[in-house]
């Protein structure tokens, strides 16, 4: 029994839709007049009866009817170059008007494909049917068309009252910097300073004690004598994490007067270290801090120098130091 829905072609034998003009395999039409007789089996050792021939009536051929809108092309279809049809890719020869395929130009395939294959149609048990789905294409494109048009006008309107209204304008600016402030709060690191609560040295000139590093002055310093490593100690009344320092090197008013310091060795109080190279100028600079979580005070060995040619001291301005805020 032939399958509803199918045809089988009378030249090569391939199956087709009911919907399909010409074979895919082939190229014969499949839509002629006439239905074909049932052929009978003849037993063995008999002979048929004769029938006399009767007139042949040549096959008509309907007019092939084509659909006012052509199917939409998938991805990988054969577009026919006479009717502009797509075949599905394994077909030889157009379901419509019968052309060969083999120069048909290929629909492409979308990129986003290669990573997200077409899913497979769920295959239905025999007696089954397909669940239809709730609305309408046309249903959802009005439902969408009618959202944003809600939105516009949301937009509008609020951006009239923005403008006209102060105490909303005032209200809204409010809310926007406390949001951006919370926003540097997450992505942007905020410092707190940190004040020694004691500082001393190892050699000091008169008039230019080690407390001077730390009185948030640039206009004072403490110097010692250059000819030997000399180191400041800096006491915290608790346990710190330095991250970052501002340091001011040399004497502000006359710098090139003394040696200044090119780079520290830093000494936690927990046992751990740190190097810091200086620039040699006058201005502030900001330098980074680690391995100080933890510690209660920190030693700055001054290990080189950057040389003056005027005077035989190292001196240095000021030394500000920040932590993290928690």
């Amino acid at each position: 029994m032939m399958e509803t829905g199918i045809v089988i072609c009378g030249q090569c034998g391939e199956r087709g839709l009911a919907d399909t003009q010409f074979c895919g395999v082939c190229g014969a039409f499949l839509k002629w007049d006439g239905e074909q007789a049932d052929e009978k089996p003849v037993p063995q050792g008999t002979q048929p009866d004769v029938v006399q021939p009767a007139e042949q009536r040549a096959p008509q051929r309907q007019g092939l009817q084509v659909p006012d809108e052509p199917p939409p092309l998938n991805p990988g279809d054969l577009i026919c170059g006479n009717c502009g049809l797509g075949n599905v890719p394994s077909r030889k020869f157009c379901g419509r008007c019968g052309a060969s395929l083999a120069q048909a130009e290929t629909v492409a395939v979308p990129w986003w494909r290669r990573f997200f294959p077409a899913r497979k149609a769920k295959e239905l048990e025999a007696g089954t049917r397909p669940r239809r789905r709730r609305g309408s294409g046309e249903a959802r494109r009005r439902v969408g068309r009618v959202v944003r048009r809600t939105i516009a006008v949301a937009v509008v309107v609020a951006g009239v009252l923005y403008a006209t209204v102060p105490p909303l304008r005032s209200a809204v600016n409010t809310q926007a910097v406390g949001l951006k402030n919370e926003v540097a709060g997450i992505f942007v690191t905020q410092y707190a300073p940190v004040r020694p609560t004691k500082v001393i040295a190892t050699a000091a000139n008169p008039d230019h004690g080690a407390n001077l590093v730390s009185d948030n002055a640039s206009n004072t310093y403490w110097s010692a004598s250059g000819d030997r490593e000399q180191a400041l100690v800096l006491t915290f009344d608790r346990a710190v994490d330095l991250r970052k320092a501002i340091v001011r090197i040399g004497i502000g008013a006359d710098f090139q007067s003394a040696h200044r310091p090119q780079k520290l060795h830093l000494v936690y109080s927990t046992g751990k270290t740190y190097d810091l190279s200086l620039v040699d100028i006058p201005d502030a600079q900001e330098v980074t801090l680690e391995n100080s979580a933890g510690s209660t005070s920190v030693e700055l060995h001054v290990v080189a120098l950057h040389r003056s040619l005027q005077g035989n001291d190292v001196a240095i301005s000021e030394i500000e130091l920040f932590e993290a805020k928690s």
